[in-house]
């Protein structure tokens, strides 16, 4: 919206794609990381089965990855297309919209900052807490309040979602075995965004028949219900006092590339273990 006669929205997006050049560069520089051996590279439906069986034998991860498909659909999905048309009717237009997606981004940053370092007790149980976040912005959407608030709401929805965001990741990370993470993440990935597009398509329809403010504030309610009820579940609450399910805690994916790539030095000697 700043850039305005100097190009338009034309060359904000040209900006934007040379952004993901930059980052193709910088990913092409990232350093090796460790592949199976030649000839122990299982089938791709050996590989798509396995990792499903490890899925959803974890019930924390199958029920999370089904509340953010339904999230992306009903909430995001909804906020991402009539979000603009509130800006432009009751809030100024493209600048208002973007300064509302600035104060998501802000809260995203701060978000972040504020995890740097910690680790909290129950890593899991704070990431679902931190989901209420995604109420704030449709509900402000959904009322009559000025741009300030909606700014607001929009930078509480950013901070939730990189909290949310970060220790889920953590989570998943700490508790599931390094040789199948990418399977998992990969079936995780699939669900949360499988019903997306499909809101992507129904968000403007459903908008105009019952109208834009009371689907926002409908995903809203449904955000705060469903969150609400992952608390409930003994699952969900509990999961940070079991024991993590790696059989070497240790052994993430962080530090298996830093092992790879770190230098080989003979072993000093030490006294014979006593154990088998």
């Amino acid at each position: 919206a700043v850039w305005g006669g100097a190009g338009g929205p034309a060359s904000v997006l040209f900006i934007d794609a040379a952004s993901y050049g930059v980052s193709v560069v910088v990913l092409l520089r990232l350093a090796h990381v460790p592949q199976p051996e030649p000839g122990s590279r299982p089938t791709i439906i050996r590989d798509l089965r396995d990792g499903w069986e490890e899925f959803r034998s974890r019930t924390w991860l199958w029920l999370t990855t089904v509340q953010f498909a339904l999230f992306n659909a009903l909430v995001w999905a909804p906020y991402l297309v009539l979000g603009p048309v509130v800006a432009e009717h009751r809030l100024g237009g493209a600048g208002a919209w973007g300064l509302v997606l600035a104060a998501n981004s802000a809260g995203s940053i701060v978000g972040g900052l504020v995890l740097l370092g910690r680790k909290p007790r129950r890593p899991f149980l704070l990431s679902v807490v931190a989901t209420f976040g995604y109420v704030f912005t449709p509900a402000l959407l959904a009322s009559n309040l000025a741009l300030p608030f909606v700014c607001a709401a929009a930078a509480v929805t950013g901070f939730g979602g990189a909290v949310g965001q970060a220790l889920d990741n953590t989570v998943t990370q700490k508790r599931v075995p390094v040789e199948v993470l990418g399977r998992i993440t990969a079936y995780q990935t699939l669900g949360a965004f499988a019903l997306g597009p499909l809101g992507l398509v129904i968000a403007g329809p459903l908008g105009s028949a019952f109208g834009i403010g009371a689907f926002l504030a409908f995903g809203a309610v449904f955000q705060f219900a469903t969150v609400a009820l992952m608390l409930a579940l003994p699952t969900v609450r509990h999961l940070d006092m079991e024991d993590e399910d790696l059989s070497e805690p240790s052994d993430t994916v962080v530090e298996t590339v830093i092992e790879d790539e770190a230098p080989v030095s003979p072993p000093s000697p030490s006294p014979a273990s006593s154990g088998g």
